[in-house]
């Protein structure tokens, strides 16, 4: 049965979709409580309730500096994480970017850097975006590749920066200028 919702982007493997107050369930409560899938993100030193995830859900909602994303597996319609581009920095026309794939099954797939590809594009054809940012730990390997994969390069490191696994690792900075733009 097709999907009865339609989807915001469409790409081969995904497609990209508001994220719903009933996307808030047991599975992302799960995943904002592993510690394998946050070890890179700052939400890993705070406990996480469902009502504290549905309040950052609500948060973004109607706020017009961001646009927040579900990421669904068209194989099987399911809920596998978000992108989030933002805040958007109208005056100087530049958003920053981030993903998080709670689905570890979906890892190693592609699936992070056909979802940077789609919301790229996004940013940059229907938001006229001149310029995307993103970052990354050091030790975030996989992070890292999908967004040179996707066409980011590394702009700069700021060492020993953040504090994971005991250690301080170095903030790769990555960008991805808008083609459109000279």
């Amino acid at each position: 049965m097709k999907n009865p919702y339609s989807h915001f982007i469409e790409g081969e493997k995904i497609y990209l979709r508001e994220v719903r107050e009933t996307d808030v369930n047991e599975d992302y409560y799960r995943w904002m409580n592993d510690s394998e899938i946050t070890q890179y993100l700052e939400t890993r030193f705070y406990p996480n309730s469902q009502p504290r995830i549905l309040n950052f859900v609500k948060s973004k909602f109607e706020d017009p500096n961001n646009v927040f994303l579900a990421i669904v597996s068209k194989e099987n319609d399911k809920h596998i994480g978000n992108v989030k581009l933002g805040p958007i920095n109208w005056i100087h026309r530049t958003g920053e970017i981030g993903i998080v794939l709670g689905d570890k099954q979906m890892w190693g797939k592609g699936i992070a850097t056909e979802t940077l590809n789609l919301m790229s594009a996004y940013a940059f054809n229907k938001l006229n975006l001149r310029k995307l940012t993103a970052g990354c730990y050091s030790n975030n390997n996989g992070s890292e590749k999908a967004f040179v994969k996707a066409g980011y390069i590394v702009e700069g490191i700021r060492k020993n920066h953040f504090f994971c696994d005991g250690n301080y690792v170095d903030y790769i900075l990555l960008g991805l200028m808008n083609p459109n733009y000279r």
